[in-house]
């Protein structure tokens, strides 16, 4: 019930922006589960690691996203930005340690197949990004 209320208050850009953030996200989940399922026809290794390597990219994002978007009663600009640089560093913790686990606890893997889709995300999101807004929104 109080975030339903934060979410009234928030400004309409800030709601838009954030749905358009998570529509990215889910275009780039389906897009990752499909390339997935191409690599599946190459063998089950390639496969899963692709898959690994999306979620490698859009576990940590989403966490940065969902801190960083959401909507803080009586919050200054410059408590926001602390939030953002916070979040940022806890992004990349996030990330450091994904990897670390995959690379220890998962064999065999294939890593073409996983940063190769771990880029693949970037680079979708960047024009995903610039096709929705016309503008480069930076997550």
């Amino acid at each position: 019930m109080a975030m339903d209320q934060g979410n009234r208050k928030q400004g309409i850009h800030s709601r838009k922006t954030r749905k358009q953030v998570f529509k990215i996200f889910l275009m780039q989940a389906l897009l990752c589960v499909a390339v997935s399922a191409v690599l599946l026809l190459d063998n089950t290794i390639t496969a899963y690691s692709a898959l690994l390597g999306g979620g490698l990219y859009l576990l940590p994002n989403l966490y940065f996203a969902h801190r960083a978007l959401t909507f803080r009663d009586k919050q200054s600009a410059g408590r926001a930005l602390a939030e953002m640089y916070v979040s940022q560093i806890w992004k990349m913790g996030l990330s450091i340690l994904a990897f670390a686990a995959v690379f220890i606890l998962i064999q065999p893997l294939n890593p073409f197949s996983l940063f190769g889709t771990f880029i693949l995300m970037q680079i979708s999101a960047w024009f995903a990004q610039m096709k929705l807004n016309k503008r480069f929104l930076k997550l």
